[in-house]
C-alpha cells in the first residue's frame, strides 16, 4: 500500500483534479488490511454473477467474494476452459461456495439468456451481485489516430464494452429486483481513460458511456432498491492491457494489484451505498476518507460526469 499514491508515481503521471484521481488524500496500489475481504462475512445466501469471469480481474473478483463468504458466484466467459481452472481456484478458496460456469457471449442476446437461465435454475433465481467485467481492447489500432484504425476493431469495442453491458444487465434486471432482501447491486468495470480524450478512443468512448449507463441505472431503479456503480479497478496489468500494440508508455503505469479491486468490490456490494449509487468510484481511493466527504458528495453530486461552463 502506499499514502497519497507514492508521490513520484503521481508526479510522473501529472494527472488534473478532474480525474479524480487525488479525491483521497492516501490512496493505494495493493488493498489496506481493512479493506481484506476474509475479514468479511456476507450473509447467506449471496448469490454473485460475474462476466469476463474466465481470468485477470474476473478471476481475482470470484476469489475476492468466495474469500468473503458468498454461497454461489457465478463466472460467464466465452472460454470453458479458462471458466474451469477459475472455478477449481475458487473452490480451493472456500469448498462451500457453489460455483457455476456459464460460457458467455455478452453481446448475444440468446447467450444472455442462457445465463438467465442458469441463474434461475442453479441459483434458484436469486441474485445479489451482478459484476459487468467482460471487456473487449483493439490493442492492434485502437491507440492509432481515427483514420488509420480498424473499424471492425472499433466496433466490437463498443459492442462488448456497451452494448453486452446493456443487454446482460437488461436480461438479469428481474432476477436482481426480485430478490427478496438482496444486495440489487450493478457494477460496471471502468477505466481511468473515460476521462480523457487520449489514449484508446473506442476504449474511451465505451467507458464514458458505461459511466453514464449506471446513472441511468439508479436514477430508472432506485426507488426499487437497486444500486449501480461504475468501479475504476486502477492500472492492473491484465492480459488485455499488456497485449501487442498497447503504448509501452502506458504500460509501466499499470502497477496496481488486482486484488485492490477485487477486494473494493466486496466493499462496495456488502452493503448498500446508496450514496454511492449512480457514481463513479476508484479502487485506489481510501474508503475512510471517502465516507468522510458522504455528505458533500451527495450534497454536490459529486462523482458524476459533467460539461465544465
Amino acid at each position: 500500500m502506499t499514502k497519497a499514491e507514492d508521490v513520484s508515481t503521481a508526479g510522473a503521471l501529472a494527472l488534473p483534479p478532474w480525474s479524480g484521481h487525488y479525491f483521497t488524500k492516501t490512496s493505494y496500489n495493493a488493498p489496506p488490511s481493512k479493506l481484506d475481504a476474509r475479514n468479511v462475512k456476507l450473509s447467506r445466501p449471496f448469490v454473485v454473477c460475474i462476466t469476463g469471469g474466465g481470468r485477470g480481474l474476473g478471476e481475482a473478483y470470484a476469489i475476492a467474494y468466495a474469500q468473503a463468504g458468498a454461497s454461489h458466484i457465478v463466472i460467464a466467459a466465452r472460454s470453458v476452459e479458462e471458466l474451469e481452472s477459475v472455478k477449481a481456484k475458487v473452490q480451493d478458496t472456500d469448498s462451500s461456495v457453489v460455483v457455476t460456469t456459464v460460457r458467455c457471449d455478452v453481446t448475444s442476446e440468446s447467450s444472455a439468456l442462457e445465463l438467465k437461465s442458469a441463474i434461475q435454475k442453479e441459483c434458484d433465481s436469486r441474485l445479489d451481485v451482478l459484476v459487468n467485467n467482460a471487456g473487449f481492447l483493439d490493442s492492434e489500432s485502437g491507440w492509432k489516430p481515427i483514420t488509420e484504425g480498424d473499424p471492425e476493431g472499433f466496433r466490437q469495442t463498443l459492442a462488448v464494452n456497451v452494448f453486452g453491458v446493456y443487454l446482460i444487465t437488461r436480461t438479469l434486471l428481474p432476477l436482481l429486483l426480485g430478490t427478496e432482501g438482496g444486495a440489487k447491486a450493478v457494477v460496471g468495470i471502468t477505466s481511468f481513460s473515460s476521462h480523457f480524450a487520449s489514449y484508446s478512443i473506442s476504449m474511451a468512448l465505451s467507458k464514458l458511456a458505461l459511466n453514464r449507463f449506471v446513472e441511468f441505472l439508479d436514477k430508472e431503479y432506485r426507488e426499487q432498491g437497486l444500486v449501480a456503480y461504475a468501479l475504476h479497478p486502477g492500472g492492473v496489468a491484465t492480459k488485455m492491457s499488456t497485449s501487442e500494440g498497447v503504448p509501452k508508455e502506458l504500460q509501466k503505469f499499470l502497477i496496481s494489484e488486482a486484488t485492490l479491486s477485487s477486494h473494493m468490490l466486496v466493499w462496495l456490494t456488502r452493503e448498500k451505498r446508496q450514496w454511492l449509487s449512480g457514481r463513479y468510484v476508484a479502487s485506489t481511493w481510501d474508503v475512510d476518507e471517502l465516507e468522510g466527504q458522504k455528505e458533500e458528495i451527495v450534497k454536490e453530486d459529486k462523482l458524476k460526469f459533467r460539461m465544465v461552463v
